[in-house]
């Protein structure tokens, strides 16, 4: 955020950046327009909330939420506005004649979304701590809006989390639909059949196994654990 912020204290009305988080394209702003310090990190907390409750587009605004019976108009749905103040403190809301909602629940949602420990998440700029944010519904907002506050914040690591890919084979996907009576049944059965085939294929032929393997019968409750009814 703040080379960002130099920029535009400098002038600049574009900025490009190369790799940057993305919550700094919102923290960088409001550093520069309410002239926050790089050491002001319950601002800088905020700030870093702020971007990342929109870094997502409308995944605040309803867009991935847990009740999403509930939100209207998906085809049309609202991108995420924030109106921050220099106390740190904003309202997310969405413009107007927009499908989508915003309200604690999709809100709250995307604020733990990817952070980890909601208590320390590490950024370049500060490390936040999320864990006594309010979340307030204001009434009368067509569409809703909710007014965000409380993320504090303590001083950055002296490290970065780095992504890094590397050649370490192949990886194959299929998807073989199955309907019919006994579908699941008859589902797994195809899938392990696959399987052991192609291992015993590998072995013909003097090449390694898999290293692993994974068998999921989309629609039969495989991603619900021992909560799965349907077997």
């Amino acid at each position: 955020a703040e080379p960002i912020r130099r920029c535009l204290d400098l002038g600049a009305d574009i900025v490009v950046t190369g790799r940057c988080v993305d919550s700094a394209v919102v923290t960088g702003p409001l550093m520069h327009a309410f002239g926050w310090k790089k050491n002001d990190y319950d601002l800088l907390a905020a700030g870093s909330l702020a971007g990342h409750l929109i870094e997502c587009g409308a995944q605040s605004t309803g867009g991935i939420f847990t009740d999403w019976h509930k939100v209207p108009d998906w085809d049309n749905i609202g991108f995420p506005v924030v109106e921050c103040s220099a106390d740190g403190s904003f309202v997310l809301s969405k413009p107007p004649k927009t499908g989508g909602l915003v309200s604690f629940g999709t809100v709250a949602e995307q604020l733990v979304y990817e952070i980890g420990d909601p208590r320390r998440y590490l950024l370049p700029d500060v490390t936040c701590d999320f864990s006594n944010v309010l979340l307030q519904e204001l009434p009368g907002v067509e569409g809703g809006a909710v007014r965000v506050s409380g993320a504090k914040g303590l001083a950055p690591p002296h490290h970065y989390k780095v992504c890094a890919t590397y050649m370490d084979g192949f990886r194959a996907t299929a998807v073989c639909p199955v309907g019919g009576p006994s579908a699941s049944g008859k589902a797994r059965r195809t899938a392990e059949s696959i399987i052991k085939r192609t291992k015993r294929m590998f072995k013909q032929l003097g090449l390694e196994d898999f290293s692993a393997v994974n068998i999921q019968v989309l629609g039969a409750e495989d991603t619900y654990g021992a909560n799965a009814r349907s077997k």
